[in-house]
């Protein structure tokens, strides 16, 4: 696929997301899709159960694009995230605060799907906003 092609392709799949339909979500994984975070890597199933249960914590989930850079098969996506805690996570009960983060992502498309991804999220910020740390810890690492 073209370098446009693959950013088409991330933002149709971002407005999927900004649905919350977890079932459209997945049309555009390859089978043997690769999510990696910060601690570990999650093949597709694992990915799927970890998605919906956050979309599950987070109600009204909105991603907004701020960039997009791509290059060969990899498209580079910098975002603000934003939705309201209504479920646990965690450890900590749904407080109903509207929340709102600033997020990275990077795909590697392949044959037209999502076949490995990368996420890097301020949960630091996300945290403090949950009550679950000081707005002083945050300034203190700025």
């Amino acid at each position: 696929m073209s370098v446009q092609a693959n950013k088409a392709l991330i933002r149709r799949y971002i407005d999927t997301w900004n649905r919350g339909d977890i079932e459209e979500l997945v049309k555009f994984w390859a089978p043997d899709l690769v999510h990696h975070t910060r601690c570990d890597s999650h093949g597709y199933a694992d990915t799927k159960r970890i998605i919906a249960q956050f979309m599950a914590n987070f109600a009204d989930t909105r991603f907004r694009i701020e960039d997009m850079i791509a290059e060969g098969d990899r498209v580079v996506t910098r975002m603000r995230w934003s939705a309201t805690h209504t479920g646990d996570y965690l450890g900590t009960p749904a407080s109903g605060r509207p929340v709102s983060c600033l997020l990275i992502g990077i795909a590697r498309i392949a044959g037209g799907k999502i076949a490995e991804h990368w996420g890097v999220t301020d949960e630091l910020h996300l945290m403090q906003q949950m009550g679950l740390l000081p707005e002083e810890f945050l300034t203190a690492m700025a």
